[in-house]
């Protein structure tokens, strides 16, 4: 029979030092350390060692609390061993955990699973391996939420040896938690955040760095929403939709986002919701669509998939997308000022409207939306002054290039700016459509109505006047 430590009721570990030593023959000859009722494990610290039967530290009933207790899940020593285990059904508090890689081929790394308890305040670290075929430290969680934890999932060190990984699976949630991925040394595989099965992704952030990455290609349709995504990772999205921005936090992506992952699958897709800005710098490949429903995606990168700007939505940037644009909300060229490339422009009848900043005349000073091949206008164009530039009668801005055109803008305002006094024109060429600055003249009509109705009402008002008298 292995060593075993029990805390009842309201027992507490203090400051103790626990070390659970693995068996190499039946479960029941390992080290444990189990806690029940209100017990706590206060300030100790707990060492799991790996090996056929890990040492094994458990927090599973009552009201146990992981507190700020301190958890070492060690990875096994040779082949076909496991690593040392934390189960937590209960609370980790602020507790620190962390699980190591194995230290011989064949081995797997310590483990950490939360069974429908949470992570609460913790720190996780799931460190890789630093042995060619040995497994990288883990956590998962079982219908458990990692609450406010920062989980960091450290890549391996060594070519073919085993990353750091987190794994949500069955019900389970990443609540608000904090999940980053570093990618590996030396070739090693990159940490990995794994979302499968009915999992949620809450209002996580989630960092991927390097070759780490984040994994949903085994997610149930329609896919995973997370607060953010941000780092100069990868996204495997399989055949799933990933949406982003639950957190309204404005985050940049320099990463890849693309199909396929560990499960396979084609036609990922993206969704942007929330007040913030997504900014993505790389060249992204994920081939199903892409829905800006909320805020902002500023490409300064590239996309391959066709675009839905729904209305309350914004597209941005100065990268290029070879999909179609339908824009049912704002298409803003630039950041603020640059040129969007895009393969095909539609605004819908009456919506949409196209944004075009302009702080002065030269090519480099105002906002170009090039259109490879169709542009089909029939919402509305915005003209929008920076810095308190006034352009003179006369001046011009070739706003928008295309392959052909279809429709005419309503411009905002009527055009009318500079207090009434200029008014945009549009003129539609071949190839291109341009802006220019025009005096403002009165409609006579309109000038001959209004000083009617002034002289109708100055008349009215003196015949009420004698009627007083």
């Amino acid at each position: 029979m292995g060593g075993e430590t029990l805390f009842f009721d309201t027992a507490s570990a203090g400051n103790a030092t626990f070390i659970n030593h693995a068996s190499n023959g039946s479960m029941f000859d390992r080290g444990s350390t189990e806690f029940s009722g209100s017990s706590t494990a206060a300030n100790g610290t707990f060492i799991n060692e790996g090996g056929f039967s890990p040492g094994v530290t458990q927090l599973l009933f009552g009201s146990t609390t992981a507190a700020n207790g301190t958890f070492i899940n060690n990875g096994g020593a040779f082949s076909g061993a496991f690593g040392g285990a934390t189960v937590l059904g209960t609370t980790g508090a602020s507790a620190v955990f962390t699980n190591n890689g194995a230290s011989a081929s064949g081995a797997f790394g310590g483990l950490t699973s939360i069974v429908g308890g949470t992570a609460a305040n913790a720190v996780i670290t799931n460190n890789g391996a630093s042995i060619s075929g040995a497994g990288g430290g883990r956590t998962f969680f079982f219908d458990g939420t990692a609450g406010d934890a920062i989980i960091t999932n450290n890549g391996a060190q060594v070519s073919g040896g085993g990353s750091g990984v987190t794994l949500f699976i069955s019900s389970s949630t990443a609540g608000n938690a904090a999940l980053i991925a570093h990618g590996g040394l030396g070739g090693g595989e990159g940490g990995t955040i794994f979302f499968e099965d009915s999992s949620t992704g809450g209002t996580s952030q989630v960092e991927v760095f390097g070759n780490g990455k984040l994994d949903i290609s085994a997610h149930d349709a329609p896919g995973v929403t997370i607060g953010s995504i941000e780092g100069d990772g990868n996204v495997f999205l399989g055949a799933d939709n990933l949406t982003v921005g639950s957190i309204n936090l404005s985050t940049a992506f320099s990463g890849v986002i693309q199909d396929g992952g560990q499960n396979g699958g084609i036609g990922g897709s993206l969704t942007k919701i929330g007040a913030g800005t997504l900014d993505l710098t790389g060249a992204n490949t994920y081939t199903g669509k892409t829905a800006v429903s909320g805020g902002v995606l500023q490409v300064d990168g590239s996309i391959t998939s066709n675009v839905l700007v729904n209305r309350r939505g914004t597209l941005a940037g100065t990268g290029n997308i070879y999909g179609a644009v339908t824009g049912h909300g704002t298409v803003s060229p630039g950041d603020p000022i640059g040129i969007l490339t895009v393969n095909s422009y539609t605004q819908p009848v009456g919506s949409g409207r196209l944004l075009i900043d302009i702080a002065g005349t030269g090519v480099d000073q105002f906002s170009v939306l090039d259109v490879l091949d169709a542009a089909h206008v029939n919402g509305f164009l915005d003209p929008v002054l920076l810095n308190g530039f006034i352009p003179s009668i006369g001046d011009e801005f070739t706003f928008l290039n295309y392959g052909s055109l279809s429709g005419a803008f309503s411009i905002q305002n009527g055009g009318i700016f500079d207090n009434g006094m200029e008014r945009w024109v549009v003129t539609y060429h071949a190839n291109d459509a341009v802006l220019t600055a025009t005096k403002n003249v009165p409609d006579l009509g309109s000038t001959l109505l209004l000083l009617t109705l002034g002289l109708l009402a100055l008349a009215y008002r003196n015949v009420s006047l004698r009627k007083q008298i």
